[in-house]
């Protein structure tokens, strides 16, 4: 095959797997219905129970109400850690609110603290208890009693809470919370003992808002679990249809492109996980089967390390797709760096050389291969026009030609090809994980946001607010530095070919308007690197 049909082949694939990428991750589902104002109390005080797996959007019994004492009032109490501030309410003995400390809301630097616990209309606060049989029940109606008192952690400090609450039959339910000051996984266990010894094993529930507006900055993934091994992605729009998984589960919750919050069972053998819309809210419930489980919830940022230190393979709620196994050795280096520089654009750009560096023999054998191409394409135009009407005998001219001038007609773009695999592991390791997440470069204020969105003016337009209300300062820059690449990258065979060659910087250049502005910073090294190469090789072969 041509070399030039195959780098077209190769960029096309490329261009495909970006795409779908950047779609997955700046899009998500349409926003549901608006819940009438009249279903509202109803919707927050009863979350239907869980749909069974043949029947998932099966409507369920109400959940019976039942509370300690009607005339206790609820109250709150708070926890903060080094890394969080939790709010508790013994309405349900839920949790109310979780703010990240060293994480904003929005880029901007006076923003609040990002909380992870959406409140709104018809969306249930999470950790509730649930139970099918004998009777359907579900605790959101209890006023807990509660041991403990506000608490601060830090370091190696620990703290518990123990809310305890009795339904209307009698079942006695305990929820034990205990804190360390120093790590974001909270130890958790619940237990329902009842008078006859028939306690039912409980289910705990986890909600998430899923109508709420697209929040560019922690963008909304659905539900995420790890069932035998293998994981579980349910899109908003799919989880709301009603799923049930059984196995062995490692931990099931709810993911943001940067955040998670999930359960994981001290033993998930025999547990079963379920997930469905509920009003306003997407809702899962986790339960094993016995009357009393011990959980580890972890409510935390989605950075690898942090992940790892917790176990049971929850790195894994990181998508970084196919090419995984080059998107976390890459991530590995940039932390790496990363404490020495203090910066992630100095770190992209120190990596971006590393990888120029270590691809650098494919590329020149890539850049010399087509150079001598071109050199024999006078030859090529001639053995065209003599064997025009015999193309077997010109094959085989044409490979002999290839032959006595010592040329492989594949490395010029074998080499390139081998590239991409690297290219899209490292476009995963900077778009996926919460690294950049507003952090600075330059001028740009958050490396994972497209870069005009970081200039201090707004530019008045006239076209549709899908497309950039500033100006793309070093996405122009990269597709010009594209642009010069093209120019010099040595091409042979028909002239209409290399000005299609020529509009790839065009199209790239659309393309990463809306990428992470961390991403336009390596294409745009990588090119400058590449242009460096190609005019040493073009001054060295003759």
């Amino acid at each position: 095959m041509d070399k030039r049909a195959l780098i077209g082949i190769a960029l096309s694939i490329l261009v495909l797997v970006v795409y779908q990428q950047l779609v997955t991750h700046f899009y998500g589902p349409p926003p549901s219905a608006p819940i009438p104002e009249t279903e509202t109390s109803q919707a927050e005080k009863a979350v239907p129970a869980a749909p069974s797996a043949a029947a998932p959007s099966a409507a369920l019994p109400a959940a019976t109400p039942a509370t300690l004492s009607p005339a206790k009032s609820a109250k709150e109490i708070t926890v903060e850690t080094d890394h969080y501030i939790a709010v508790f309410t013994t309405q349900g003995a839920r949790l109310k609110s979780f703010k990240f400390k060293k994480y904003r809301g929005s880029v901007d630097e006076q923003s609040p603290p990002f909380e992870i616990v959406r409140t709104a209309p018809g969306v249930p606060l999470p950790l509730g208890v649930h139970w099918q049989a004998p009777t359907p029940f579900e605790d959101s109606e209890i006023v807990y009693s509660v041991q403990g008192n506000d608490l601060k952690l830090s370091g190696d400090g620990k703290g518990s809470l123990v809310f305890q609450g009795q339904s209307g039959n009698g079942a006695v339910i305990t929820k034990s919370f205990t804190f360390s000051g120093s790590s974001y996984p909270i130890q958790f266990e619940v237990s329902v003992k009842t008078a006859d010894g028939t306690a039912p094993a409980p289910e705990i529930l986890l909600t998430d808002q899923s109508d709420s507006v697209p929040n560019h900055d922690a963008p909304f993934e659905g539900f995420i679990a790890l069932v035998d091994g293998k994981i579980k992605r349910e899109l908003p729009a799919d989880a709301a249809k009603g799923h049930e998984f059984t196995g062995d589960i490692s931990w099931a919750g709810f993911g943001h492109t940067y955040f998670l919050f999930a359960l994981l069972p001290e033993n998930g053998a025999g547990y079963k996980v379920s997930v469905r819309q509920a009003g306003a809210a997407l809702v899962s419930a986790l339960g094993g089967p016995s009357a009393s489980e011990r959980y580890t919830i972890f409510i935390g940022p989605k950075e690898i390390n942090i992940l790892e230190s917790v176990g049971k393979g929850i790195e894994r709620a990181i998508d970084f797709g196919y090419f995984g196994f080059i998107s976390k050795p890459l991530l590995y280096v940039l932390h790496f760096f990363h404490r020495f520089t203090g910066s992630y654009g100095l770190d992209i750009i120190i990596l971006t050389v590393l990888i120029k560096l270590l691809l650098a023999p494919l590329t020149h054998k890539s850049y010399v291969s087509m150079k001598q191409m071109q050199k024999l394409q006078p030859q090529m135009e001639r053995l065209k026009e003599r064997y025009a009407d015999d193309k077997e005998k010109l094959n085989k001219e044409i490979m002999e030609l290839y032959k006595r001038n010592g040329v492989n007609p594949l490395g010029g773009c074998l080499p390139m090809v081998l590239q991409f695999p690297v290219f899209i592991g490292l476009y995963n390791a900077l778009s996926t994980p919460i690294e950049l997440r507003h952090a600075p470069f330059l001028w740009i204020k958050d490396l994972s946001r497209p870069d005009w969105q970081s200039l201090p003016f707004a530019v008045p337009t006239w076209w549709p607010s899908a497309l950039p209300s500033g100006i793309p300062v070093l996405t122009i820059l990269m597709g010009a530095s594209m642009f010069l690449q093209q120019w010099m990258t040595p091409t042979a065979g028909d002239p209409n070919q290399r000005k299609m060659m020529m509009l790839m910087p065009l199209m790239f250049t659309f393309m990463f308007v809306s990428f992470p502005a961390g991403l336009t910073v390596y294409w745009l090294v990588n090119n400058v690197l590449t242009i460096g190469q190609q005019y040493w090789i073009n001054r060295s072969v003759k």
